[in-house]
């Protein structure tokens, strides 16, 4: 419940998660949340962050090599002392199944208001964008989200148009293998709809799933045959950084033939990629950047922000 910092709590709401607006001290438990914070303008109110070697934006790294930030920890090793120390207006959640509703109802155990923030469930872009509306309504800035939200949406929306209508859809393949399996977005998931928004022609659209499934290595070898473009290669930022996880990308027709892109221009030496933290809030540009990959010269001169070429 959103309630004014002067209003009388209702009988009937009495020991319910209350969480008293406008928040002054929140507790973002991924990185996504920090862009959701820094467009409000609201990043002072950032007390603790998880996982915070993953995080890209200067000002949050910088509150945590001045201790300003804490850092209390990830997933199943929250440091749930520290959050409690911390003395938060709010905790916000994500998770992942039934870890979920573990983490609310330890915050619940301890007393401690915790909402989910589920951007990270939507398969459509502007879906997960449209979040911000959400965290606005933490700082009473809903006018402004709305607005903020608008203006991506139109952004998009016109990209989209320009780049729609082209009959000439490059075949994209995605990814890498992990850990012996290569996951693959299914084609109703957030990177298949961004990939058909910019004129692309994605090898795994079949799939009806929104969740990423497993291919074999022969399959993503016959994909290799028909793919003009590869995306989203790991953490290389070279090709021969490719072979040397595997010299059987030797064989794959798009290594050789067509043209690699990663998304991890933005990134850290950690490991962070702003990809998946400011990119979520900015589907607008991510779209941007694919297009240019699939239709260069279809948009006016500029450079890629997410995505940069491998070579």
């Amino acid at each position: 419940f959103l309630i004014d910092k002067d209003s009388e709590i209702p009988e009937d709401l009495k020991g319910e998660n209350i969480i008293r607006t406008p928040v002054e001290r929140i507790i973002c438990l991924s990185t996504s949340h920090i862009a959701f914070m820094d467009v409000l303008g609201e990043l002072d109110k950032i007390t603790a962050v998880s996982g915070g070697e993953y995080i890209t934006h200067p000002e949050i790294r910088k509150g945590l090599a001045e201790g300003r930030i804490t850092d209390v920890g990830y997933g199943t090793n929250l440091n749930y002392e520290e959050i409690i120390r911390q003395k938060p207006d709010v905790v916000m959640v994500y998770g992942v199944d039934s870890e979920i509703t573990g983490f609310l109802n330890k915050f619940s155990d301890l007393g401690i208001p915790a909402v989910l923030n589920a951007e990270f469930l939507e398969s459509n872009p502007l879906g997960k964008a449209e979040w911000i509306r959400f965290t606005g309504a933490l700082f009473q800035k809903e006018l402004l989200a709305d607005s903020l939200f608008y203006g991506i949406q139109q952004r998009y929306l016109k990209l989209k148009t320009v780049s729609g209508g082209k009959q000439n859809k490059p075949a994209v393949m995605m990814g890498l293998p992990y850990r012996d399996s290569w996951w693959v977005p299914g084609g109703d998931s957030y990177m298949a709809m961004l990939i058909a928004d910019a004129g692309g022609m994605y090898l795994g659209r079949n799939n009806s799933s929104r969740e990423s499934f497993v291919i074999s290595f022969e399959e993503a070898l016959s994909w290799a045959s028909r793919a003009d473009i590869w995306l989203n290669v790991g953490m290389a930022v070279r090709k021969d950084e490719i072979l040397a996880l595997d010299s059987r990308f030797s064989r794959f027709g798009v290594f050789n033939k067509g043209r690699l892109y990663n998304n991890n221009k933005r990134s850290t030496e950690a490991g962070g990629n702003d990809f998946w933290e400011s990119g979520t809030i900015a589907p607008d540009r991510v779209l941007e950047d694919l297009i240019r990959i699939f239709h260069p010269g279809l948009l006016p001169s500029g450079s890629m922000y997410y995505y940069q070429e491998v070579r």
